[in-house]
């Protein structure tokens, strides 16, 4: 039995980038939404928005059942 280690160093690459990208637009979107400005609250709701659909793609790609 052997490890590939060069997908288990892509796999984490991944995995850390994509957590990493998830908190900072999650972050964005609570920095822009504490404003009272039109366009940087709607700005703020597309940033959770987009949170919310990296999460379901996510878990569409890891539940078998849903394809």
């Amino acid at each position: 039995m052997s490890v590939d280690w060069a997908a288990l160093a892509v796999v984490f690459l991944a995995t850390l980038v994509g957590s990493c990208g998830i908190v900072a637009v999650f972050s964005l979107g609570l920095r822009l939404i504490d404003h009272s400005h039109g366009w940087r609250r709607g700005a703020g709701f597309g940033c959770f928005v987009f949170c919310a659909l990296v999460i379901a793609f996510a878990v569409y790609l890891i539940v078998p059942q849903f394809h």
